[in-house]
């Protein structure tokens, strides 16, 4: 089963509207906020930008997608140890959930939450979440992310 965390704290504290994203992906705001078609657009560019670069092995770009705070707090050497790993499962992952969070009080600015797993056939290989903050010029930075890799 794959582990998720949960921000039950920001639930609480904030109405959660269901809305439907583009591509058929459940999308959930939390907050006042309605994120335009053009940021989805965006924040899934990078999420694809981040799993092409884990899938090509070229983690020094999938660093350079981080929040300047994440990597002032984390070296390239220690993100290529955390992540490496799991980086390639070999076949395709697949967004399940879109949770966007607008001036939250953990989360402040709009971030977005990226609920992902990777399936071969009937077998689940693995899931995790993406954390994406909206930077100042419009693009998104990673902000967090987490992977449960299930293979043997």
């Amino acid at each position: 089963m794959i582990r998720k965390t949960l921000c039950a704290a920001l639930l609480a504290l904030a109405p959660v509207t269901v809305a439907h994203a583009q591509d058929g992906i459940d999308q959930r705001i939390v907050g006042e906020f309605t994120p335009s078609r053009d940021m989805t657009s965006a924040a899934l560019g990078a999420t694809a930008a981040f799993w092409a670069a884990l899938d090509r092995g070229d983690l020094a770009i999938a660093y350079g997608l981080a929040t300047p705070a994440l990597r002032r707090a984390v070296t390239l050497e220690q993100f290529a140890a955390a992540v490496g790993p799991t980086a390639d499962f070999g076949a395709p992952r697949r967004v399940l959930r879109l949770t966007w969070y607008h001036e939250q009080p953990d989360y402040p600015g709009t971030v977005l939450a990226v609920d992902w797993q990777v399936s071969e056939g009937e077998t689940l290989l693995g899931g995790g979440y993406l954390i994406w903050q909206l930077q100042a010029d419009g693009t998104f930075g990673l902000l967090r992310l987490d992977t449960t890799d299930l293979r043997e």
